[in-house]
């Protein structure tokens, strides 16, 4: 049986690609790289085989990947040395002697569509390099995680609506974990070499068929107001966003806007041998809304626009 490594192995995506290999694989075929030693001390206790390295180390992921076949290559966080690190990886494992790297790249219908910065630009480096670089390739391009959108809304979107600059700009969504169990299907099955991925739910949304649904399913007048990147820019900053996170955050809704995100796909569905969720069941999930057990109205502060507060976290800047 082939070995296969599984990198960013304490991560949400990284870790439920694992726990579904599990369900495909002795764990004597699975390795788990990361590079903290108290956060992987879970997936040592389930008898996975856990290897310590970084992206930026060379020699740290030769030794890593001693004796694998395949990896499941996690793209790197945003505004960090993406490429170089992503060129670390393919090098060592080619040098290591690997047949096979899949990795985690961004969906776009195409490269020069509103690229988001941080981010678009490394994706097509990696994926030339791998085209490059004489392994099997396989790219799976992953949309925007469902999981995200109250980081992306705000977190209270469910219960007094939104704004963002998103315009009339629709998105074809996913959630992480169908989108790891396919991964998983991929890592555990041959034939998918040297080919590329689109994995979505399927169906392209707007923004305010998101407002409609979570209308639909709180019972309340949800409401969309599409506004401009300066004013959403502005109001993320008053509200203490470091301005970085706020342009990042705005490019992303740039892409949105002009069709970036705008391509459905039935692969996901392929792979999973299932209809993957769809957007009632996603922004289920996303927002808690299981049982329509919504909090309690919250006191109008009286703000309306594109000063309705958000939620932001570090994870913003982590694609994959």
């Amino acid at each position: 049986m082939k070995k296969i490594l599984v990198t960013g192995a304490t991560g949400r995506l990284g870790s439920g690609v694992l726990e579904c290999l599990m369900q495909r694989s002795a764990p004597a075929n699975i390795v788990a790289l990361a590079r903290d030693h108290h956060k992987a001390q879970g997936l040592v206790l389930k008898g996975i085989e856990v290897r310590y390295a970084d992206y930026s180390n060379y020699d740290t992921l030769v030794s890593a990947f001693e004796g694998v076949d395949t990896i499941y290559m996690v793209s790197a966080v945003a505004f960090t040395d993406r490429t170089a690190q992503h060129k670390n990886v393919i090098d060592a494992a080619r040098f290591s002697g690997v047949r096979h790297v899949i990795y985690t790249s961004i969906q776009r219908t195409s490269d020069d569509l509103c690229p988001i910065e941080g981010v678009t630009d490394s994706d097509i480096a990696t994926e030339s390099m791998l085209e490059n670089s004489g392994m099997f390739f396989t790219i799976v391009r992953h949309p925007l995680y469902a999981n995200d959108l109250p980081m992306f809304i705000g977190a209270q979107a469910a219960l007094e609506g939104f704004s963002c600059p998103a315009g009339d700009g629709r998105i074809a969504l996913a959630c992480y974990q169908e989108l790891a169990e396919a991964s998983a299907v991929l890592l555990s099955q041959d034939g998918h070499e040297n080919r590329r991925y689109l994995l979505n739910s399927g169906q392209a949304w707007s923004f305010s068929d998101i407002a409609e649904t979570l209308s639909g399913l709180t019972g309340k007048p949800i409401t969309y107001e599409s506004i401009s990147s300066p004013a959403f820019m502005l109001a993320r900053e008053r509200e203490g966003w470091p301005a970085h996170v706020a342009q990042f955050l705005s490019g992303w809704y740039a892409a949105i806007k002009a069709g970036a995100f705008d391509e459905s796909s039935g692969a996901l569905e392929e792979l999973l041998g299932r209809k993957p969720k769809q957007l009632e069941s996603l922004l289920k999930d996303a927002f808690g809304l299981q049982g329509l057990a919504l909090l309690p109205d919250p006191i109008s502060d009286g703000k309306r626009g594109e000063e309705r507060p958000v939620f932001c976290d570090e994870r913003l800047l982590q694609k994959g």
